[in-house]
């Protein structure tokens, strides 16, 4: 082959859709069919941009200038990508005619979603909304719930303390109690400070221990234990009434007739005398204490009683006073000056 060049093929020619340089050009399949202005989905088109050597709305020039004979602008489908799930008709309006055609990533679509879809997505975003208003809800309803049950105990007028109850009194004097416990009426009964009650009841000379318990909706009840009066103790001016705790209970000119007077020497009488004797005398039945005019020893091991009978009972220390006093009980009948009861299982009796 030699070095010269090989001419172009001649391209067909296209007709001209007018005699001005810068008229559109038509091509057979652009418009062909369809609407004015539309192009259909199956067909729709990439005009091209001319090479430079097409410019000039469709004519030719030679190398001189001088016009050449027509050249047809040549156009070249391509398929024409839409969302999936739609049809033709639904990807939106056709580019207006000669305007090149949007393609590849940077093309754009109006996405139509189903009513059934949609549907769906606001109902889900109903749940999603309820799911998050639900804890909001929950947690105001458990606030106003505590506020009002807060209120109704600490604030309201249909939980006060109306009534009283108390329970246990013998020497106690019933106003003794009133002044303690008046004060809490008309107070809301659960803001009632019981433990602060107790210890003011627990002060008073004749109570061992109180209880005070709400009894609700209105009532509080208070039950006492007062302190058992054992011996009574001679002092300067009179005697002192005390219980097995050696707690005074009360002081009085001359001795109640149904505790046992004390007589200890404390000078003599060794440690613990007044202990012994006041523990043997509260352990004694309340029917046999009755019969004990006076009560002594020298020692923690040496307590004696006198009987209002006249008899003595050597009763020796506090250790088995239950056993004792059942010993005792059963020598009574039998008439002597002394029982001796400090050994239990072999006990003696005496006479004047």
């Amino acid at each position: 082959m030699s070095g010269r060049p090989v001419a172009p093929r001649p391209r067909p020619p296209a007709p001209r859709a007018s005699a001005g340089p810068s008229a559109p050009v038509e091509a057979e399949g652009v418009e062909g069919g369809g609407p004015a202005g539309a192009v259909t989905v199956e067909d729709r088109l990439l005009l091209e941009e001319p090479t430079p050597a097409l410019a000039g709305g469709g004519e030719g020039r030679d190398t001189d200038g001088r016009p050449g004979p027509p050249v047809a602008v040549h156009l070249r489908r391509r398929p024409v990508r839409r969302p999936e799930g739609t049809s033709a008709h639904e990807v939106g309006p056709a580019p207006a005619r000669g305007q090149q055609l949007a393609s590849g990533v940077g093309a754009t679509y109006r996405r139509v979603v189903p009513p059934g879809t949609a549907r769906r997505f606001a109902a889900r975003a109903r749940q999603q909304r309820r799911a998050l208003l639900k804890p909001l809800l929950v947690t105001l309803a458990v606030l106003v719930l505590v506020g009002g049950a807060a209120w109704a105990l600490l604030a309201s007028p249909l939980l006060v303390v109306r009534d009283v109850g108390v329970l246990g009194l013998d020497r106690l004097d019933p106003a003794a109690v009133a002044g303690v416990v008046d004060p809490s009426r008309d107070v809301p009964l659960a803001r009632v400070d019981v433990g602060g009650l107790e210890r003011q009841l627990e002060d008073l000379p004749l109570v061992e221990s109180a209880v005070v318990a709400r009894v609700w909706p209105s009532t509080l009840e208070v039950r006492v234990l007062e302190r058992v009066p054992v011996a009574a103790l001679p002092v300067p001016g009179g005697f002192d009434v005390v219980d097995r705790s050696a707690v005074t209970v009360m002081s009085t000119p001359e001795p109640p007739a149904d505790v046992p007077v004390v007589q200890v020497d404390l000078a003599t009488a060794g440690p613990g005398t007044v202990e012994a004797v006041t523990r043997v005398l509260d352990e004694l039945p309340p029917d046999l204490r009755e019969q004990v005019a006076t009560a002594g020893g020298t020692s923690r091991d040496g307590v004696v009683l006198q009987l209002r009978s006249g008899a003595q009972v050597v009763w020796g220390s506090a250790a088995d006073t239950a056993l004792k006093a059942e010993v005792l009980a059963a020598l009574l009948p039998r008439a002597a000056a002394v029982y001796d009861v400090s050994v239990p299982d072999w006990p003696v009796t005496r006479d004047a």
